[in-house]
């Protein structure tokens, strides 16, 4: 055996163990190269997630802003509707405004008219009036006419009083004040001693109303007439006329004394 035989196994080996080597060292790397393929792929997963995720915020926040867009608009339209209402209430104040001026105008016009209208009608309308204790309805023209002339009669102005209820009986002869101012006429007459007329006027009431209230007292004025015309005959039968057909009355004691003077 030489040399070179007996170092043979031992450089096989030697080759043998590179091999090996370097079986194990590309076995080596590709488990490497496995494992950094591995990792790439979840990074890009985990990339691609990321983008989606994103992709969907995005899309989300368009929407958001789509939304609030909206609002806007519709806030804006709002607010121009409400701007134009209170264009239209302020109109709608302004020609309220003008209206009540105008119905108050229109209603101070009336209350005038109406005011002037009752003031002129109020001469001609009826008054209701008490004559001897009843309820007459009047004339207030007839009512101040007769008032007039009894008021000039109680202040004396017989000549006054005289010619007012002179005209007073000729202008209203159908009077529920008649007999009253016929009465205060032949009185009038009397106080003017104008006894002969207050004669003729005191016979023209007792016959016109014998049984009315100022009967009594027109007997006493006619007998009074009488006295001072000196018809005592006359007058004494007047007076006891008087007595005899009022006898309670208070002109039938005024009588008595009257003709208990006359004897």
């Amino acid at each position: 055996m030489n040399l070179q035989q007996t170092f043979v196994p031992g450089a096989r080996l030697r080759r043998v163990g590179a091999a090996l080597s370097l079986g194990l060292a590309g076995l080596a790397w590709t488990g490497v190269a496995h494992a950094d393929l591995f990792a790439d792929n979840e990074a890009r997963r985990a990339i691609l997630q990321l983008r989606q995720q994103v992709a969907q915020l995005q899309a989300q926040q368009q929407d958001q802003q789509s939304q609030i867009q909206q609002v806007r608009n519709s806030l804006l339209d709002l607010s121009g509707q409400i701007d134009h209402l209170k264009t239209e209430i302020a109109q709608l104040r302004g020609q309220q405004d003008t209206t009540t001026q105008q119905l108050n105008t229109t209603l101070s016009k009336m209350q005038a008219s109406q005011q002037q209208l009752t003031q002129s009608l109020t001469p001609l309308l009826p008054v209701q009036v008490q004559i001897n204790g009843k309820s007459y309805s009047v004339q207030p023209a007839e009512k101040a006419a007769f008032e007039q002339a009894l008021n000039a009669f109680r202040s004396g102005q017989f000549s006054t009083a005289a010619t007012q209820f002179q005209a007073f009986v000729t202008q209203y002869p159908a009077s529920p004040y008649l007999n009253e101012a016929k009465y205060w006429l032949g009185n009038s007459m009397y106080g003017q001693q104008r006894y002969s007329d207050a004669v003729a006027v005191f016979q023209d009431l007792l016959h016109a109303d014998p049984q009315g209230k100022r009967a009594p007292e027109t007997m006493l004025g006619l007998a009074n007439c009488q006295v001072e015309l000196r018809e005592i005959k006359t007058a004494r039968v007047t007076l006891l006329r008087l007595i005899k057909t009022y006898p309670d009355s208070q002109a039938a004691a005024a009588a008595k004394d009257r003709l208990a003077k006359l004897r």
